[in-house]
């Protein structure tokens, strides 16, 4: 398929603003593209949605709504576009319904698997363990037998009929088949518009630590605050942030403004957050496990609750430790996140006729 043949769907439902954040290089690049988000969220703050639908919850007239509406968003997407960028295992039908349609018509697809979609938490914990890492999720993250085997008859589904998957090492336990992502050369990074980040690599004579969770027991805010209370307590001198109710803006703005940032402690690989805390020339404490994530070059140092307090120590006596990190992570997002750049990867996969090897 040529280039200027393209016409590109990404939804039907948004995992933070991937979806706005890759439509809009295609956008830049002069690609005919529709995103869907299926709710808004603070984060998606200024991202172009071509739709927007939220589905209601509760008896069966809300159900029939439900199926009314998504069946009209894939006749609609079906006939006006030839490619398909689907996340976090959702497609336009129920049960992956439309994945055997797509294909049989020769329509290209590729699902993003992002996390708690395909994961196994118990199979994280055995690779944790086999490093000599303790796992710190909380239990209610915990997953049931036949929740692991509805994850298992989706993921089968899936494999079946796209053209290519896109998944990290730490989650990827579930899948079958070869993937994107699991070794650094086919490595696909969540996209950032480095353009909407300004960086700032100077030190504050105060330094400003940020944390801004999406959810508190999941990115192990309470290890954080408690780290925070005991240098306090030991006499540091610094201005902690804890962002909640912000819009990505704002977030972006003090990031910039920054000089740590802490991201989430209960994971081998760093987040959204931690990816736009590095291209605003923040010190990042989060996630970074290299034989785990398949990330070898990122500066992130690896926290997680037993070195928290430990690391923000490390980082707060040392002013110029903070400026080298922030610098490395400036240089890995535009190496490695740039929205442009990882756009270009999906249109390489879209035009060429030769797929990944699905043994």
């Amino acid at each position: 398929m040529k280039l200027t043949e393209l016409k590109i769907f990404i939804g039907p439902v948004e995992i933070g603003k991937i979806g706005g954040t890759l439509a809009s290089a295609f956008r830049e690049k002069g690609i005919k593209v529709t995103a869907v988000r299926h709710r808004p969220t603070p984060i998606q703050e200024g991202m172009v949605y071509d739709q927007t639908f939220q589905l209601t919850q509760g008896n069966i007239f809300h159900y029939i709504v439900n199926m009314s509406m998504w069946s009209r968003l894939f006749i609609n997407a079906f006939f006006q576009h030839n490619a398909f960028i689907f996340l976090f295992g959702k497609t336009l039908l129920p049960y992956n319904l439309d994945l055997p349609l797509l294909k049989l018509f020769g329509k290209k697809t590729i699902m993003w698997f992002l996390g708690s979609d395909i994961c196994s938490y118990e199979e994280i914990e055995k690779g944790l363990m086999q490093i000599g890492m303790k796992y710190y999720l909380p239990e209610s993250m915990r997953e049931s037998p036949d929740e692991i085997e509805r994850k298992k008859r989706m993921i089968r589904r899936i494999e079946k009929y796209v053209d290519y998957i896109i998944s990290d090492p730490p989650i990827a336990h579930l899948l079958n088949r070869n993937y994107l992502g699991k070794d650094p050369e086919s490595l696909i990074n969540l996209p950032i518009d480095l353009g909407k980040i300004r960086y700032n690599n100077l030190p504050n004579t105060i330094p400003i630590i940020i944390h801004a969770p999406t959810n508190e027991e999941i990115k192990g805010t309470a290890y954080i605050l408690e780290a925070v209370k005991r240098l306090e307590k030991e006499g540091y001198s610094f201005d902690f942030r804890l962002c909640k109710d912000m819009s990505n803006t704002q977030v972006l703005e003090l990031l910039s403004k920054g000089d740590i940032a802490i991201d989430q402690l209960f994971s081998a690989l760093g987040g959204w957050f931690a990816d736009e805390a590095m291209a605003a020339g923040c010190a990042v404490l989060g996630g970074n496990i290299p034989q785990l994530s398949g990330t070898p070059d990122s500066p992130i140092i690896h926290t997680d609750p037993t070195n928290v307090y430990d690391n923000l120590r490390l980082l707060l006596e040392n002013p110029d430790l903070r400026q080298e990190l922030g610098r490395k992570g400036r240089s890995y997002a535009e190496k490695y996140l740039d929205h442009r750049k990882v756009a270009d990867i999906f249109l390489r996969l879209l035009t060429t006729d030769q797929l990944d090897d699905k043994s």
